[in-house]
């Protein structure tokens, strides 16, 4: 089946299923209440005639509706599965119709300095993260971002293809890793606040001492309860008690200290411990995903451990109970114990933590990509080559179009110091090739499939300036603002002159002449350091630099059709020089007259 059909098939199997395990919650609903109910009814009748069956009525009653509890939450947890599950199979044939609003945008990584990726729309809303990012954990986001931001070596690129390869077909697995994050969509998703207590000094160094204490303490306290009870006055309760009190207060603050570094962090911890089981249990054959595996493995197991400390957390956290708090701290010290316990645990696994939330996050990054390759079976994994500079493609697309609508095109250029000048009239694709080429060169660069057919790249940084706007914040004016841009692309050239440099209308801030000017020299001068790049204008003279420096230069354009007062755009990238041109035509559509 195409995966139209396949997401379509699961989403109507998992909404079955919800529709089923909701009519079997209300009936559990009822039994339950019914089993509570007839229990009270019939230790009530059975009071009169013998205390022995009435009490044994009422805890089998009582055992039959807690199990009828259980089941009740477990049954609803299956619930939200299968409609997790249903909405994810929802959401990906969305996906295939070009609409992926429905995941995260990662607005919160975008860097206008950054080098390439506000010009691409790598994120914020319809962004290349949102079309990607299958994640659930804030680890597994944040690395996405670092693959989306940042080349891989080379050597690591073909070891995440494979990878991503074997999780393209794991269609199953992949939707369970992300229900397993959807199921805690509403805890704590931020582990900083865990790591930092991880990173910390004990509060409590010496554990064996304070343990040795609070036993003695309980022991005496203990003590004194039953020799109440055997008699004695109660008076002799006071001194214990207060004993009690003073050496908990005289640690209190050390507790809350510690309870505010972990607290919320229960939930988190959990929902991560059922990621990374999912993860342990599975076989995969590419050396990356067993290698990552093998972080979790061990005598006991990444994800057991993390659970353990799920509970220990939880139980600390129950302190806010004060009812049953202040009675087990008096006799037992339990946030006491629940704090050594907690610090032993850390000195023995802490170093392992960030190898483990690393290893998970690396996971659901792959099984993104893989998610992306599975949804687009067309496109292909690129050969990202060390030889400088090659860039060579077939029917590339933008990812973001959908292919129903998406134009494609084949383009290659080969050899250092090459300078594409890209002339067309207004909306006829130049920005968008621009974009095109950049987007699919971080894809290729991060390990996963490109909208392509076939594609070999150089590794190279890329740099870009499509985008300029002034800022307010800064007090500069758009025109200084690309003047800086460009002057970071130039000292990078200066410094490491294999780049891959995307220029859209360069200088736009200033007159005719000046922009003409300074663009000539810009482009002699990247070429001259040996940096390849791409430039989109409108204006014709810079076309004309290839008859000046016919080894560096190559034109291509893209052309307008007019018929009568409508225009039509193919958006096929042409060699040459563009002779057609619409901006009378558009202004003269906007009431001007020209």
């Amino acid at each position: 089946m195409s995966p139209a059909e396949q997401y379509k098939s699961r989403s109507e199997r998992y909404s079955r299923e919800t529709d089923r395990l909701r009519k079997l919650l209300d009936r559990l609903a009822m039994v339950r209440l019914a089993v509570f109910v007839g229990g009270l009814v019939v230790f009530g009748a059975l009071l009169s005639f013998s205390v022995i069956a009435a009490v044994a009525t009422l805890a089998a009653a009582l055992i039959l509706f807690a199990w009828l509890v259980i089941k009740y939450e477990t049954t609803e947890k299956c619930r939200r599965r299968s409609l997790h599950l249903a909405e994810i199979n929802s959401l990906e044939m969305k996906c295939l119709e070009g609409d992926f609003s429905g995941f995260k945008t990662g607005e919160e990584y975008t860097e206008r300095d950054h080098p390439y990726s506000y010009d691409l729309d790598i994120f914020g809303k319809a962004s290349l993260f949102q079309y990607i990012c299958r994640t659930t954990s804030k680890p597994a986001s944040d690395r996405l971002a670092e693959y989306l931001k940042q080349s891989a070596p080379r050597e690591e690129i073909p070891r995440r293809q494979e990878a991503v390869a074997e999780l393209q077909t794991l269609v199953e697995w992949r939707q369970e890793l992300m229900a397993l994050g959807y199921l805690n969509d509403g805890v704590c998703n931020d582990p900083a606040q865990l790591m930092q207590w991880l990173g910390s000094t004990d509060i409590f160094p010496k554990r064996i001492r304070e343990k040795r204490i609070t036993i003695f303490l309980s022991i005496l306290t203990l003590a004194a309860v039953i020799m109440v009870f055997s008699g004695l006055p109660a008076v002799i309760l006071a001194p214990a008690f207060g004993m009690n009190f003073i050496f908990y207060f005289t640690r209190l603050k050390r507790i809350s200290k510690l309870q505010e570094q972990v607290s919320r962090s229960s939930e988190l911890l959990k929902a991560y411990s059922e990621i990374i089981r999912l993860i342990e249990n599975r076989d995969f054959a590419a050396p990356l995903l067993q290698n990552l595996q093998s972080h979790f493995k061990g005598e006991i197991s990444a994800s057991h451990r993390i659970r353990e400390l799920s509970k220990l957390v939880g139980r600390l956290d129950s302190r806010l109970n004060v009812i049953v708090s202040i009675p087990l701290n008096l006799l037992f010290f339990t946030d006491i114990h629940f704090c050594l316990a907690l610090e032993r645990w850390k000195h023995v696994h802490s170093s392992r933590i960030p190898g483990w939330f690393a290893a998970m996050a690396e996971f659901e990054v792959l099984a993104s990509f893989g998610n992306m390759a599975f949804n687009n079976p067309g496109w292909t994994f690129p050969d990202v080559t060390e030889d400088y500079f090659v860039f060579r493609c077939r029917e590339l697309g933008h990812p973001l179009i959908p292919a129903g609508s998406r134009v494609s095109n084949d383009f290659s250029v080969e050899g250092p110091g090459k300078a594409i000048v890209i002339t067309g009239s207004n909306m006829s694709g130049k920005s968008t090739f621009l974009r095109t080429c950049g987007v699919n060169v971080v894809l290729a660069f991060a390990g996963a499939p490109v909208c392509a057919s076939a594609f070999t790249v150089s590794l190279v940084r890329v740099h870009s300036s499509m985008r300029i706007s002034d800022s307010l914040e800064e007090n500069i004016s758009s025109f200084y603002a690309e003047l800086r841009r460009l002057r970071a692309i130039i000292s990078g050239a200066e410094s490491d002159p294999k780049a891959f440099l995307l220029l859209d209308e360069i200088l736009r801030g200033t007159n005719s002449d000046d922009r003409y000017t300074g663009s000539v020299a810009l482009i002699k001068q990247l070429t001259g350091y040996g940096s390849a790049a791409m430039v989109a204008t409108h204006d014709l003279r810079l076309a004309g630099l290839e008859k000046e420096l016919p080894e560096s230069i190559e034109n291509y354009h893209f052309d307008v059709k007019v018929s009568g007062e409508e225009l039509f755009f193919d958006y096929r990238l042409t060699p040459g020089i563009c002779s057609s041109f619409n901006a009378s035509l558009l202004m003269k559509k906007m009431g001007i007259r020209v």
